[in-house]
């Protein structure tokens, strides 16, 4: 087992880059022994290995269990970080379930010590048994090749790096290592409880499957998970190639795809890209279901520019002309409450992302500039003082070089600013609310530039 144990290391390349490593253990024979396989090689592998343990309080034995991993661990000289935390009342406070509060609990426990302490990865015990088992509940919950791929040697949660460097043995194989290394590791009572559905896979249908149907049943299901999780990451490529070529605009909050070039690919791959889009705007594909993706694919039938649905973690998908965005809610510009006024000489903070300054100059000082979201104004044809506010309904002006008016909706349409944005669209206006500036696309032709121009006003927005 200690040779096979190197070798699957080896052979993942699970310690690239590792010279400190957080081992999360529970005191149960699986972190046991993964704690002391990594004693055993930490020379080898030339690592700095530290254990964590974190009592959830939900079993009367947990703190017993604490202090096991505390002396355990100094018996060998291993750092070890302890936490006590009251789970149960964490879950009544929060109304929610006991398994995904722990979770989180865990992980941000572990975060911070990883991030505390300069640790590179976080090292998970789960075996072949967890895998087979995380496969069932997958299948069962409804789930593609990602899910039927089940734990995989290398992963991500939270912005933590993680391995599993215990995937290649079995639960036999794990309890035949801690007896004979008289390791005597404590063992989880709940385990036996099927009030989870992981125990109810464990304890009530893997028993029957292996005596009436397969008795190596959770290795060949483990086996099956590697060979799905093989297609699943030549798809991934595929899709991410797919991707690249339809892509128009990314940033940070939006991702913007070419519909038309999109509906020429594969429905598989088509699905395969919203999951991807979605974790790069989220930085993972928590709260994304099938039923969100069904929601984009519905949005699609229709086809209507301006239409969009909301999907998961405040993400938002609409149809713009011949794009696809995708956007996150809480990242667009809001609607003015209130109209603000002007102020010549001082920055006037139009919210959290904008603002906009006035500067008033000498007609033989001033040069045009091409950057949109600069305007310049002749000064003395202005009906002071100015205003900033957000379009209504029947905005029209006279667009420069236009003879006559033009209603802002059909000047937004015609540059086809798409419908999510022009509810967030500032207008500059004098004191009788007519419009100078319909930023950062069209200045008024009433209010330009000429030869007779003494005083030139700029303004200037900035987004922050």
């Amino acid at each position: 087992m200690e040779a096979r144990f190197k070798n699957f290391i080896s052979k993942n390349n699970l310690l690239a880059d590792c010279s400190k490593l957080l081992l999360a253990v529970s005191g149960g024979p699986d972190s046991l022994a993964m704690l002391d396989l990594f004693y055993k090689f930490r020379k080898d592998f030339e690592l700095d290995i530290a254990a964590a343990h974190l009592d959830h309080m939900f079993r009367e034995e947990s703190a017993a269990e604490a202090d096991f991993v505390e002396n355990f661990s100094k018996k060998k000289g291993i750092k070890l970080f302890r936490r006590q935390v009251d789970l149960p009342e964490i879950v009544n406070r929060n109304n929610l379930s006991a398994e995904a509060a722990a979770r989180e609990v865990r992980f941000d426990f572990f975060k911070e010590i990883i991030a505390g302490y300069n640790y590179d990865l976080l090292a998970l015990a789960h075996h072949r048994d967890d895998q087979a088992e995380t496969v069932l509940l997958n299948l069962f919950r409804g789930s593609g090749l990602q899910g039927l791929s089940g734990i995989r040697p290398t992963a991500e949660f939270n912005g933590i790096k993680v391995i599993h460097p215990m995937l290649k043995f079995s639960k036999k194989e794990i309890l035949e290592y801690c007896e004979e290394n008289d390791l005597k590791p404590r063992f989880d009572s709940s385990n036996q409880k099927n009030i989870y559905s992981r125990n109810i896979i464990r304890n009530k249908i893997f028993p029957v499957v292996e005596k009436k149907i397969n008795n190596k049943a959770k290795e060949v299901i483990a086996r099956t998970s590697n060979l799905l999780a093989a297609e699943n990451e030549f798809l991934e490529k595929l899709t991410f190639q797919k991707y690249k070529k339809i892509l128009k605009n990314k940033s940070d909050n939006e991702i913007v795809i070419d519909l038309n070039k999109f509906e020429n690919i594969d429905q598989v791959l088509q699905r395969r890209i919203f999951r991807q889009i979605y974790k790069q705007l989220n930085e993972n594909l928590d709260g994304l279901y099938l039923e969100h993706i069904f929601e984009i694919e519905k949005l699609l039938s229709n086809h209507k520019t301006g239409r969009g649905v909301d999907i998961a973690s405040g993400i938002r998908v609409v149809i713009s002309y011949s794009d696809l965005v995708f956007l996150k809610k809480d990242k667009l510009l809001l609607e003015l409450t209130n109209k603000i006024e002007i102020k010549s000489g001082k920055i006037i903070e139009i919210d959290k992302k904008r603002s906009l300054t006035a500067e008033i100059i000498e007609k033989k000082d001033f040069s045009f500039s091409e950057n949109p979201q600069q305007a310049a104004f002749d000064y003395d044809k202005l009906n002071l003082p100015l205003f900033i506010r957000n379009r209504k309904i029947g905005d029209k002006f006279r667009p420069l070089g236009m003879s006559g008016k033009k209603k802002v909706k059909d000047i937004l349409i015609d540059k086809k600013v798409p419908k999510y944005e022009r509810d967030q669209l500032l207008l500059i206006v004098d004191s009788e609310d007519n419009i100078i500036w319909l930023a950062p696309y069209k200045i008024a032709d009433n209010y330009k530039i000429s030869q007779e121009t003494d005083k030139v006003l700029i303004l200037r927005l900035k987004y922050n």
